[in-house]
């Protein structure tokens, strides 16, 4: 698998240093709202499948109608083969241990890595025996078992059949065709976290993508909202400046386009804001604590969250639905939080 970014390695370093400075209490909170970015970015990996069935397609067929492109079969290690595609060269790990792949190909594979899914291919009626070995070559890992097949009717045929043997009853975790909408959102879902990224990325799931993007968007608002309860004045600038450049970076990244700090700088501009929003939101809110000191600290933190999360919806907007630039900060403006016009007595 490719390396991660420097840029946003760098952003993730000067982040982590920036809260080590804070007080203990402080740290906590934001060190587990960070939990799922670590587990998606830090931690990502390729996916490993588990192919088991008929032979429905090649793998690069398979993974080209799953939407990868640019397709390169790297090299095989103990049974596992890698796949590369797309420009951001994303991989997954396949072990395609099908009816027609001998038993010693299939069993070194599962000895050297647990895999992530097995999906169950079939495409039309299989003989008994080959069924037999499909069965248990599927139950051997443990792993979530997705049946796919050619068609919706044949996908739901397939299920029925592999509810009634007993050692699948309850273990399928969904039916599938290759045209079905939501396929690849399926699949990626089903992978654990730190293989969904990259399935994401090599496929070009929009959806797999915007989800991903939207946890990280949550995760990066809840962080900023603790962080806007900070009430040391400025202390938190620097902070909600390198939170909100690496959600943007991140959300980049989760599409394969190349991250750099020139092309976050450039969006934010486009949004009317500069690389450091954070001081725009903070300092909006600063006011609050002179006016209404118990509460106003709450204030500010609403509105670092808030602000946050307008930023982070426009970057979906943007970079994974391909709005136009107007329409992504029309977006934006529409989810800042609006002052209260003030009442005027009579």
């Amino acid at each position: 698998m490719n390396s991660k970014p420097r840029t946003l390695l760098a952003l993730y370093d000067r982040l982590t240093g920036f809260i080590e400075k804070l007080p203990g209490g402080l740290q906590k909170p934001i060190l587990r709202e960070l939990t799922p970015i670590r587990e998606l970015f830090l931690e990502q990996r390729s996916p490993r499948i588990l192919l088991v069935g008929g032979t429905l397609e090649s793998v690069p067929s398979l993974l080209a109608m799953m939407g990868a492109t640019q397709i390169h079969c790297g090299d095989a290690k103990q049974g596992w083969r890698s796949y590369q595609g797309g420009v951001s060269g994303a991989e997954t790990k396949i072990l395609d241990a099908r009816n027609d792949a001998p038993d010693p190909h299939w069993e070194t594979g599962i000895a050297a890595a647990t895999p992530d899914i097995v999906l169950f291919l079939q495409d039309g009626d299989m003989p008994a025996p080959e069924w037999q070995k499909s069965i248990r070559r599927a139950t051997s890992s443990g792993a979530p078992i997705i049946a796919l097949s050619s068609s919706s009717e044949s996908a739901r045929g397939l299920v029925d059949r592999l509810e009634e043997t007993s050692e699948l009853r309850g273990k399928i975790r969904a039916a599938c065709s290759l045209d079905d909408l939501g396929f690849l959102e399926i699949l990626c879902a089903a992978l654990p976290a730190p293989a969904q990224l990259e399935f994401a990325r090599l496929t070009n799931a929009r959806k797999a993508q915007a989800f991903i993007a939207s946890s990280l968007l949550k995760s990066f608002s809840a962080v900023c909202g603790v962080v806007g309860l900070q009430p040391i004045p400025l202390a938190d600038l620097p902070i909600l400046a390198a939170l909100q450049s690496l959600m943007v970076g991140l959300i980049i990244h989760t599409t394969g386009r190349p991250v750099t700090l020139k092309l976050i700088g450039e969006f934010l501009s486009a949004l009317g804001l500069s690389v450091g929003a954070g001081f725009a939101f903070r300092e909006a809110a600063r006011a609050a604590v002179r006016v209404i000191p118990f509460w106003g600290n709450a204030i500010s933190s609403f509105v670092a969250g808030a602000g946050t999360y307008a930023i982070g919806r426009a970057a979906i907007a943007y970079f994974v639905d391909d709005s136009p630039i107007r329409e992504t900060r029309r977006i934006f403006l529409s989810m800042l939080p609006k002052p209260r016009a003030k009442k005027i007595s009579p």
